[in-house]
């Protein structure tokens, strides 16, 4: 948090005498010098006399304002983290001590006290697990650093997330409950920097976007659901050749890449088709238009990525050593959170004839993308 008034708004206002601490430490407070009080003073003295001087009310507001505070607020090591994409994970278990008003206790592996031995294992296996839930039912010690009123640190990651944009938000078992990487027995422990994939250990993040404001018909004010539909199939296959040819820095990336052959196909330009189909967002009638194109987008992928399936084979991970094994893993896929959610005939097709990747949708924060004809013409 680099907002002073923020900071100033935490101390006052919050009832954690840790976050307080470390909201004033944040602080820095230079006293105003005897030139600065006189010419704030002076403006002041204008405030009863006609004309105030030529000075507005708002610089009288402001220059009472600093008599009263006494000096400027601003922070100590402005540039820390400074343009970091951070995101926290948040349990089931935390937002219901959130609701509860309970108490929430801030846990870790207990690295400060791991023999050398554990210390390996830690090093080797943490990334694996990275929950601390499951790391203890191993076996595993770990410590409670700090317990908090849940309903506070609630409080500051909004507070923060409201004037800083950051941290983002994850809720890691929400994503577990309805991840396909369950099917293979794997599960979410990270995110890409920007939070949009849930990722496993060692997952590689594929993203694309599909141009929304390309698919509307200017003319008819519709989306040209067709166009859509060509434009993703286009995109898995294009996404798909993708991974194949990424070089990776690390094996481990390249090994679980080429096994689940994950990929994320999102959107832009999503405001831009609501306009040129004159609908309003957020109305029930632009609701309803979203919809409707986000379920054309997500079973396309799915059928597209079945078609592949049959050129060139499933993903790996979703081979079995038997015909039996192999069945058992489609099952498994189509059972998945997401899965259940998908129409039937599409959950068939997977039953039938597998799936070329594991995962197919990712819609990342496109905001600032600009659109190739536009790069173009600015060139």
């Amino acid at each position: 948090m680099q907002n002073p008034r923020i900071l100033r708004f935490l101390i006052d206002n919050t009832n954690d005498e840790t976050i307080k601490k470390h909201a004033k430490d944040k602080l820095k407070f230079t006293p105003l010098t005897a030139q600065e009080m006189a010419m704030y003073q002076g403006i002041v003295n204008y405030k009863h006399i006609p004309g105030t001087g030529g000075f507005g009310e708002e610089i009288i507001a402001a220059a009472e304002e600093k008599l009263q505070t006494g000096g400027n607020y601003t922070v100590h090591n402005s540039e820390f983290l400074t343009g970091a994409n951070i995101s926290i994970c948040l349990t089931k278990e935390f937002m219901e001590a959130v609701e509860n008003d309970w108490d929430y206790e801030l846990r870790f592996p207990n690295v400060e006290h791991y023999s050398k031995e554990e210390m390996k294992i830690y090093n080797e296996e943490w990334h694996k697990v990275g929950d601390v839930r499951e790391w203890e039912k191993l076996g595993h010690k770990v410590r409670v650093y700090k317990k908090f009123k849940a309903k506070e640190l609630w409080n500051l990651i909004n507070i923060c997330a409201t004037y800083s944009a950051e941290p983002g938000i994850f809720f890691i078992d929400n994503a577990n409950d309805m991840t396909n990487a369950k099917a293979y027995g794997q599960q979410v422990v990270a995110t890409n920097p920007c939070g949009e994939q849930p990722l496993a250990p060692f997952s590689v993040c594929n993203l694309a976007a599909v141009n929304l404001a390309e698919m509307a018909d200017k003319e008819t004010k519709t989306v040209d659901f067709e166009k859509l539909k060509r434009t993703v199939e286009v995109g898995v296959r294009m996404q798909d050749n993708v991974i194949n040819a990424t070089p990776y820095f690390l094996e481990e990336n390249k090994k679980q890449a080429l096994r689940e052959r994950r990929v994320g196909l999102g959107v832009m330009g999503l405001h831009d088709m609501l306009i040129y189909c004159e609908t309003v967002y957020g109305s029930e009638k632009g609701n309803e238009l979203v919809d409707q194109v986000f379920e054309v987008i997500a079973t396309t992928a799915y059928k597209t990525s079945v078609e592949l399936a049959k050129e060139k084979g499933s993903f790996p991970f979703l081979n079995g050593e038997t015909r039996e094994e192999t069945n058992r893993l489609r099952q498994a896929f189509i059972d998945t959170g997401y899965m259940k959610k998908m129409p039937e005939d599409v959950r068939q097709s997977i039953l039938e004839n597998g799936i070329r990747n594991s995962h197919l949708l990712t819609v990342a924060p496109t905001g600032k993308i600009i659109a190739p004809s536009v790069r173009k013409s600015a060139a």
